[in-house]
């Protein structure tokens, strides 16, 4: 959506609730598998009827389609933020930061789920398993994301946002809803992250939204 807003396209937007219930409590509905088979959001649908998941592959789309004055590509002339570290910053995101924080917020619902004589049982477990590699390798892709980020507006030395700066932005949340991350120790994140939430695009998308309250703590 806040893409779609610094585009100025025109959309539709359908919201999904997930499972109140049930054996899929907290899962997604079964209506969303109408559309997609995978059954999960975000979903695109296309003018011409064709149905894009994943956001690496929704941001592309649109920036190919509908960013006709460039506003959002990259500089041709930097040979250091091109195509390739674009590709290999999309790729780090889903491929190596994202599963250690899926992982880390797995665990953190286990335990708040749990009954509550079990609860700092099933804590201790996720405990030490954060201490023994989670937390420490997490920590280490995020000095490697504030350290790339020096000097930097966005991730790829631009004046407006990317798709690596649309999609990485999920994934600074995804670290504090698993309370893993906290933003003020990477500066020039922090930064970045609140350059991007501050810009009217991003604003638009929550009005329209649902709000995308999350419980964010720095």
């Amino acid at each position: 959506m806040w893409l779609l807003e610094e585009l100025g396209v025109d959309y539709n937007l359908n919201l999904f609730e997930r499972e109140t219930s049930g054996a899929n409590k907290n899962r997604a509905p079964e209506s969303l598998k109408k559309t997609h088979p995978l059954g999960k959001s975000p979903q695109l649908l296309t003018p011409e009827g064709r149905v894009i998941i994943e956001r690496a592959a929704i941001a592309k789309y649109l920036i190919e389609k509908y960013d006709t004055a460039g506003k959002f590509k990259l500089n041709s002339d930097d040979r250091e933020n091109d195509v390739i570290r674009e590709e290999e910053l999309i790729s780090f995101g889903g491929a190596s930061l994202a599963p250690i924080l899926m992982i880390q917020m797995v665990f953190k619902f286990v335990r708040d789920g749990s009954p509550f004589f079990v609860r700092p049982f099933v804590g201790s477990i996720g405990a030490m398993v954060n201490k023994a590699f989670l937390s420490k390798e997490a920590d280490a892709m995020m000095k490697y994301l504030d350290n790339g980020m020096e000097g930097k507006t966005y991730f790829l030395n631009t004046q407006n946002p990317t798709r690596v700066d649309f999609l990485m932005l999920w994934y600074m949340d995804l670290g504090m809803i698993a309370e893993s991350s906290d933003l003020s120790t990477y500066p020039n994140i922090k930064s970045w992250y609140d350059r991007c939430k501050a810009r009217d695009a991003w604003k638009r998308s929550l009005e329209k939204g649902n709000g995308y309250e999350i419980d964010i703590k720095m």
